[in-house]
């Protein structure tokens, strides 16, 4: 798997496939990331910046010691981050949900130092996201969720 996550053809499959079949047959057994993957994923809905709808997005994630969540803005290595990246700039209120519990977050920016310290940690989650840093001619960008009380 480590070698096969690295490849433009899985990043291809990924980006292509998917990601939006999972949506479609999200919270069912047929969802591609319930087929063997065994990888933490959560959906993140956040507020489209220019429309103003909701827009949801299958992320892989990390459970942070104080109970906060870590997502990462790969975008599959590509040149551009992701519209859920710039969603949460623009509005960084947002819903999460992991295993059929959801709950409202605030998103930041994680610091440096947060972020050289997480990326160990998600490069064992998904070994891809190695090539995605490698590859991207941007920075990746690294959120933290917390929970959003009303």
């Amino acid at each position: 798997m480590r070698a096969v996550s690295k490849t433009a053809g899985m990043r291809w499959l990924l980006s292509r496939v998917l990601t939006p079949l999972d949506l479609r047959l999200r919270n069912t057994r047929f969802a591609p990331s319930t087929l063997g993957m065994h990888a933490p994923l959560c959906y993140l809905t956040t507020t489209g910046r220019r429309s103003g709808q909701p827009r949801t997005v299958p992320l892989l994630y990390l459970r942070l010691e104080d109970d906060g969540i870590a997502v990462v803005a790969t975008n599959f290595g590509t040149e551009h981050h992701p519209a859920w990246a710039l969603n949460l700039e623009a509005e960084p209120r947002a819903r999460i949900d992991i295993e059929g519990v959801a709950y409202d977050v605030s998103a930041r920016l994680a610091s440096d130092e947060e972020s050289a310290t997480l990326w160990p940690k998600f490069d064992r989650v998904w070994p891809g996201y190695e090539k995605y840093r490698e590859i991207a001619p941007r920075e990746i960008k690294v959120f933290v969720l917390r929970a959003h009380h009303t």
